[in-house]
């Protein structure tokens, strides 16, 4: 299969749709303010913390803030280690859901401070993920509309997502749908594909509208199966309980895009809607060229420009000038008014 990617370099961020044919199957999002948290593909030099033979593993410092666990397990050419050690490793996962960043042993190393050797940036992230991929690079709009809670199936019904701690909960909605089974089978297309292309995953329980035959349940279930056939990810796939849920994981090895854009209730961060407001800023600055703009922001944002994570201004200033200034309001969100 085919695939492309449209790349948009934002103020604070780069985006990333994947279409496998002209069908979008993912959304990736690199955030500037996250350039220090290891991810997958970059080389660290590490410095073994502590062993821990119960796991088969040990835990070890990435410098800053950033730690990691380097399993034994899938790494039969390194030597034996001791704590203290330095070794140089690749990240495989980065930190996700309160876990340390998982690692490989790549060498062993003499001397050095631990941190960073080599970071990669998402398009090479993107290369090494999908061989061959092409990229051209236009705005990703619809970023900000995939990280609904509840989703209307077509013919009726809905799905609603709800993300604990420990796992990820789907409830299936009959609603005013057809069959329990009509239904069942919808969801079960319209979850693999929101999985994948918001990166959720780990733990899942899915609540389907229950079943009583065993030719239906059956028949459900080879529909999940087969409905995450061409995910890139390593999906397990439990046979329907008693109670009519179907338990499956699913492999991470980026960050959820939610977990980027919101907050733990679903919210946008200040930084998702800081950053919005610059990208339509931008957005309108360069389709009228000629004009001065008023950015209008909430006390929220306003507080985030002002504590300056990231250096927006300057890039703000390199994309469309000098001719703007940014006001407050007592109002949520933000506008984008044209001085004429």
């Amino acid at each position: 299969m085919k695939h492309r990617a449209v790349l948009e370099e934002a103020i604070g961020e780069t985006r990333a749709a994947i279409y496998e044919g002209r069908r979008l199957v993912e959304l990736h999002l690199e955030r500037e303010s996250q350039k220090s948290v290891p991810q997958s593909g970059d080389v660290y030099l590490a410095r073994i913390t502590s062993l821990e033979p119960s796991l088969n593993g040990a835990f070890v410092d990435l410098g800053g803030a950033n730690s990691g666990f380097l399993s034994f397990t899938n790494n039969q050419a390194m030597p034996k280690v001791t704590e203290g050690q330095l070794l140089e490793v690749t990240v495989l996962r980065p930190p996700l859901g309160g876990k340390e960043a998982t690692l490989r042993y790549s060498k062993s190393a003499d001397s050095g401070k631990p941190g960073p050797v080599t970071k990669i940036d998402l398009k090479t992230r993107l290369s090494n993920r999908f061989r061959g991929i092409k990229f051209d690079e236009a705005t990703v709009s619809i970023m900000d509309e995939v990280s609904e809670r509840q989703i209307a199936l077509k013919g009726g019904g809905a799905v609603t997502f709800d993300q604990t701690q420990a796992l990820l909960a789907i409830d299936v909605d009959k609603g005013q749908g057809k069959t329990a089974l009509d239904v069942s089978l919808v969801a079960a297309e319209l979850i693999s594909k929101q999985l994948r292309l918001r990166n959720l995953g780990g733990l899942v329980v899915i609540d389907f509208p229950n079943l009583r035959q065993t030719r239906q349940r059956n028949q459900l279930f080879k529909a999940v199966e087969r409905a995450f056939e061409g995910d890139p990810a390593i999906v397990k796939v439990a046979p329907l309980s008693r109670f009519g849920c179907v338990e499956l994981t699913r492999s991470l090895d980026y960050p959820a895009l939610d977990s980027i854009l919101n907050d733990r209730f679903g919210e946008p961060t200040a930084e998702t809607k800081s950053l919005r407001a610059l990208r339509q800023l931008v957005k309108e600055a360069l389709d009228n060229k000629g004009a001065q703009f008023t950015l209008s922001v909430s006390e929220e944002i306003k507080d985030w420009l002002e504590a300056k994570p990231i250096d927006w201004e300057s890039d703000l200033k390199d994309r469309i000038g000098p001719r703007y200034t940014i006001a407050s309001h007592s109002r949520n969100g933000f506008s984008v008014q044209a001085d004429r």
